[in-house]
């Protein structure tokens, strides 16, 4: 027989997370609101109580190394972005080469400048580097699967937009936190995509 637990709700992952502060943690070393958004966080993405206490363990981390003599609600923030960053970083190092191409082409196309990047635009982008590293380009199709693939993973947003007798479109950009160097970590997992940040490409010009 399967047992089936569900998700905790923020109150209760208070409770979990009060009875290990009383358990690990001198008195009075959380501050006011911590253990609340610790919980809520935790609570808005699955209910997991690992979560929740992973959250406050590296934000008790953040403080400790910051000076402080309590844990804020600052440093849960801190901590927050941390281990989006430690999640996030393995997945784009996994990332098939190819699907690395598509992702360092949006991210150039960010850096010109560009929001709502499209996937014409992508393409454009993706193909030249491919010339560049004398690697064999998919089609548009298959690219537009990647970039759905990859908004999957919750590196990049795609929504689909439709353009009328034109047909349909995405409306791509990244998602990634600030404190992700995704162009290092894509070029550090695969050498042979060094070069890929540094080419110079054509951009198409928005009509």
């Amino acid at each position: 027989m399967d047992v089936v637990f569900n998700p905790y709700d923020a109150q209760q992952l208070q409770d979990i997370l009060r009875e290990r502060v009383k358990i690990a943690l001198n008195k009075n070393v959380i501050g006011d609101g911590v253990i609340e958004m610790c919980a809520g966080l935790a609570a808005q993405e699955h209910g997991d109580a690992r979560c929740a206490l992973d959250l406050l363990r590296v934000s008790t981390e953040k403080a400790e190394l910051s000076g402080s003599e309590k844990v804020e609600q600052n440093h849960v923030k801190i901590a927050q972005h941390q281990i989006e960053a430690d999640q996030m970083t393995p997945v784009i190092a996994k990332l098939p080469n190819q699907q690395k191409i598509v992702l360092a082409a949006i991210l150039i196309n960010e850096k010109n400048g560009l929001k709502n990047i499209q996937t014409g635009e992508v393409y454009s982008i993706y193909s030249q580097a491919c010339r560049h590293l004398s690697t064999n380009a998919l089609t548009q199709r298959r690219v537009s699967g990647l970039i759905s693939s990859l908004d999957m993973l919750g590196l990049i947003t795609a929504r689909t937009i439709s353009k009328g007798r034109y047909g349909r479109s995405k409306q791509i950009n990244p998602s990634l936190p600030a404190n992700i160097d995704a162009q290092n970590i894509i070029t550090q997992s695969e050498p042979l995509l060094n070069g890929i940040f540094t080419h110079k490409y054509r951009y198409q010009s928005k009509l």
